[in-house]
């Protein structure tokens, strides 16, 4: 799927920099250029950034071992 359209950004080209280390926005846009642009996507990188974290993941599972 096209996250960014301005930059023709698809959501496995914003997955690929979040595994190879992109852990914010900012970072996210260096590498692939999505929300540069206008914007409009920033907050489905932002989701997209956090949904596939290896830092979110081990965060998630560390609160459901405590709870």
């Amino acid at each position: 799927m096209v996250v960014c359209l301005c930059r023709n950004v698809k959501t496995s080209q914003i997955v690929e920099a979040v595994k190879g280390g992109a852990r914010s926005v900012d970072q996210v846009r260096e590498a692939t250029g999505a929300a540069s642009c206008c914007g409009k996507c920033q907050f489905m990188v932002n989701a997209l950034v956090t949904d596939h974290s290896d830092d979110n993941q081990c965060n998630y599972y560390n609160a459901a071992a405590t709870a």
